[in-house]
């Protein structure tokens, strides 16, 4: 609740301060070394964005009494804070291109829906109607709402539509509205101008947008203050649907980054042993990998030099030996072998984790058992799957065609598999740009599929086109891990944290002019009150509704509010409560349906408003 009374007192102190601001001919300018700084900061954007975000992101990892605002809300406060006092104090106005804006927020979009593909599949199979459901049901809420302040407060023409698609964050909102306004459809009373109306849209749009992304990010944190334990739920759905970090799916772009380093983070090492058992002088290694398939030797070092592991080398006394398998099986090989040594770096081996797509003939149809004696002798098995998704990997296992095996070894071993076997997809730091640029382009392209109802134009909008393909081709990588290059999951987190805190500074940064407009305009009391009333009654009434009749997951509920809500921040700050991308996959349905739904409602709220 702190920051509710620290943004209403904000807002108070501005409103002293502009009350006798149309009175005074002169604009106030820049003097002393505040108003230097921040008239430079307005004429350098990029240096201006950069200190925002390193500032927000400081900001959020404060605690106070164990909670934090996060990055992103404390971000827009920042960016908001700045922009109010240069506009009020030194008569300087942030207007940093909206192009820079869209970008952001589209990288941003386009990770998202890269990280949670198959889930959000699996999740919409289990719960697609209590989607669709909070989808239509926070934007009626919404409707209701606004008609109750349309009665009480007979808000200027203009107001209405923009307190609804602000509050609602619902950026194409804005854009039916003034469609509404341009065509004619909407009535304005005598002596109202269509451009004094749509100046009141846009300025009650920009306050409560910045007002309600900044509250509804706090609102997400509330449940777990009054013991929801949303993280614990999390937890729980992840364990359903098989999402468990161990074994992340292939192509998702960490299924490398908790097996990059095998041999200390799996049950596999590499020891090397010198031959004293006069039992083993004369057998082949062919014969060893027959009888003992379990532990293979990877290298063989005689008189001073290193041979090649190969079936036909015979061993002879005092041959050191290196072996590869799992540990509680290689602590047992001196007794059978002999001492260990320690003089040749057998560490350098080479062991790797990669993920084998099956499609040769020679594997497919084949148990795992028998391949471990032949092709797989030597590799670790760390994960199976099929289709994109997780199957048991027991001895007994048939192969089929398309199967994914991550396998942990060395890479001439990985490499005769390959040869066997199918496609190599190796661990990677880089990235392929041909597919992120691909996808944002896409994702474009399908936001911009249109359909025309009278004077109303319905589109998806870059967002959920975006958030789409991201969520297909993340979907389709999980069953084809080589379509597209890497894209490993490092550069997709930096690419989702940058995309939107950028796009949160840009928002706050640019509207403090608006707000004090709004001020001064006299607005504020009917845009505050319909803010908190339209922004945060339907998602409180809709978590209630969530969690107590239709027992929904609270970690999912979180994320469908969100999209009901149309904001990205408050599923980003959901992440961050629940420690999961769990609300990422609730979230995508919910925000495409209310996105539309708030579309048309914003039109009729300009013809009526």
């Amino acid at each position: 609740m702190g920051i509710v009374f620290g943004l209403g007192a904000m807002t108070a102190a501005y409103a002293q301060g502009t009350a006798g601001a149309e009175a005074a001919a002169p604009a106030p300018h820049p003097h002393g070394i505040f108003g230097s700084i921040i008239s430079g900061l307005s004429h350098q954007p990029f240096i201006t964005l950069f200190l925002l975000v390193a500032g927000g992101y400081a900001l959020g990892a404060v605690k106070f009494k164990g909670i934090t605002l996060g990055a992103t809300a404390s971000t827009l406060i920042i960016a908001l804070a700045v922009s109010l006092w240069g506009a009020q104090r030194f008569g300087i106005q942030f207007n940093i291109p909206e192009f820079a804006s869209t970008i952001f927020f589209n990288l941003f979009m386009f990770s998202v829906g890269m990280k949670v593909g198959p889930q959000f599949l699996t999740g919409l199979r289990r719960d697609a109607g209590k989607f669709i459901f909070m989808g239509l049901f926070i934007p009626a809420l919404s409707l209701a709402t606004i008609f109750a302040i349309r009665a009480i407060f007979h808000p200027a023409p203009g107001l209405v539509p923009g307190i609804f698609a602000g509050a609602n964050t619902a950026t194409p909102g804005i854009g039916a509205a003034q469609a509404a306004f341009t065509s004619g459809a909407a009535k304005l009373p005598a002596g109202t101008n269509v451009g004094e109306a749509m100046s009141n849209m846009s300025t009650a749009f920009a306050f409560t947008y910045c007002i309600s992304m900044v509250l509804f990010i706090v609102l997400t944190k509330v449940p777990d203050m009054f013991g929801a334990n949303t993280s614990k739920a999390a937890k729980e759905f992840e364990a359903k649907v098989g999402a468990s970090s161990d074994s992340p799916l292939p192509g998702a772009g960490d299924e490398f980054f908790s097996t990059t380093l095998p041999l200390s983070r799996i049950p596999v090492t590499i020891r090397t042993y010198e031959i004293e058992n006069p039992k083993l002088e004369g057998i082949s290694l062919g014969q060893l990998r027959v009888a003992y398939p379990d532990v293979s030797v990877e290298q063989v070092f005689r008189g001073g030099q290193v041979m090649d592991a190969r079936d036909e080398v015979v061993l002879k006394s005092h041959d050191e030996v290196t072996l590869y398998g799992q540990i509680s099986r290689l602590i047992r090989a001196a007794t059978q072998i002999g001492p260990e040594v320690y003089e040749h770096a057998s560490h350098e081996m080479g062991a790797q984790t990669v993920d084998v797509v099956v499609h040769k003939g020679q594997a497919v149809g084949r148990k795992l058992g028998d391949l471990a004696k032949d092709v797989g002798h030597g590799l670790y098995l760390n994960a199976m799957f099929r289709a994109g998704d997780a199957i048991p990997h027991g001895p007994e296992v048939v192969v089929h065609k398309g199967d994914v095996l991550r396998v942990t070894g060395t890479r001439w071993r990985i490499k005769i598999l390959e040869q066997e076997t199918g496609s190599v997809i190796e661990p990677s730091l880089g990235t392929d740009i041909v597919t992120l640029a691909l996808g944002l382009t896409l994702g474009a392209l399908v936001g911009m599929i249109t359909v025309h109802v009278g004077h109303i134009r319905l589109t998806l909008g870059a967002a959920v086109g975006l958030l789409l393909v991201g969520i297909a081709l993340s979907t389709i990588r999980t069953r084809y891990p080589g379509l597209g290059g890497p894209y490993p999951e490092p550069a997709r987190q930096l690419i989702e944290d940058l995309g939107l805190n950028v796009f949160i500074a840009i928002l706050g940064i640019n509207s403090g002019a608006g707000v004090i407009k709004a001020i001064q305009a006299g607005a504020l009391t009917p845009i505050l009150v319909g803010c908190m009333v339209v922004g945060f009654i339907p998602p409180i009434i809709a978590w209630f509704v969530g969690s107590k009749i239709m027992k929904m997951n609270l970690a999912l509920l979180l994320g469908a509010v969100s999209g009901g809500r149309c904001n990205s921040a408050g599923m980003r700050a959901s992440q961050e409560a629940t420690h999961s991308t769990v609300p990422a996959i609730s979230y995508p349905a919910t925000f495409a349906i209310s996105n539309i739904v708030l579309t048309l409602l914003s039109y009729v709220m300009a013809m009526v408003g």
